[in-house]
């Protein structure tokens, strides 16, 4: 399915859908049995470092097979910052795809990602932009530096107006990369953005947000959550552990097996916060853990 399928029920209905980064097959594994488990949509993320890693043929035909799913899959292109990725993804049959022009000025911004909307309608896919700066975890970030980062109501209005994204990646708080989960989102400034945008809008950098501001940013109007470092952690934790306690094991996947389902077990504890699981149907029997 698409990205504006998909979230076009989500932000109708007051849910936010899971959009998780997958860096090799037990991530995509992993990911597709969870929202099975819990019978909710699911997007499926590939960024450019995982392209660069993986291989772009590599990941289309993965997230052809992930697409069979009893479940509605979007394969979305995360973080695109060229145009000729995109067109990549677009022809490998991605679904959606993403133009990250938040380094840009506003005007070339808003060109570049309206020619990458032309682009996904014409390959009947969906695009989200960005506007605003989430940062990296490089550093402490204080509240007022972010502040400074954050994502203009006024302007992301005409951001959406000239561009036609189907979703805006916004900045309300968060930080990439961070592993442990401290920061607080602008629920007020989500409040507006949606109100002056009219479209789903995008939290990036979301694995280091506490539970309860994140409940209530979707409550407010994010209705795609973007999520990897928390599944970074679970998979590297469990194939550390597997590793450790079976450190003559020769088989990888029997060390690899473990990892999967770490994040089988992350992404389904985030399905259920965000109040996906059981929109798509069916019975949500669960991921055990």
């Amino acid at each position: 399915m698409t990205l504006r399928e998909v979230l076009q029920d989500a932000a109708r209905k007051g849910y936010a859908v899971g959009a998780f980064n997958a860096n090799n097959l037990e991530y995509v594994q992993g990911i597709v049995d969870a929202a099975e488990a819990e019978a909710a949509p699911v997007i499926v993320q590939a960024s450019p470092g995982a392209i660069a890693y993986m291989g772009l043929a590599y990941i289309a035909a993965v997230g052809q097979v992930a697409a069979r799913a009893n479940v509605p899959v979007v394969i979305h292109l995360d973080h695109g910052l060229d145009i000729a990725v995109v067109e990549r993804c677009l022809r490998e049959g991605f679904t959606s795809v993403m133009y990250d022009g938040s380094a840009l000025g506003f005007e070339e911004n808003v060109a570049v990602t309206a020619r990458v909307v032309a682009l996904a309608r014409s390959a009947g896919a969906s695009a989200e932009g960005e506007l605003g700066r989430v940062p990296a975890a490089d550093r402490e970030w204080t509240a007022a530096e972010l502040e400074r980062l954050m994502t203009d109501p006024e302007q992301a209005a005409e951001f959406v107006a000239r561009t036609g994204v189907d979703a805006l990646a916004v900045a309300v708080g968060s930080v990439h990369r961070m592993r442990r989960q401290a920061q607080q989102i602008d629920v007020e400034r989500v409040s507006r953005l949606r109100r002056a945008t009219g479209v789903p809008l995008v939290l990036h950098g979301s694995s280091g947000v506490t539970d309860d501001s994140l409940v209530a940013a979707v409550k407010a109007g994010v209705a795609k959550v973007n999520i990897a470092t928390a599944l970074n952690l679970a998979f590297t934790g469990a194939l550390s552990q597997a590793v450790r306690s079976h450190p003559d094991e020769i088989d990888p996947r029997k060390l690899l097996g473990p990892a999967r389902e770490a994040v089988a077990r992350a992404a389904a504890a985030k399905m259920r916060l965000l109040g996906c699981s059981g929109r798509a149907g069916g019975r949500a029997g669960g991921v055990a853990g």
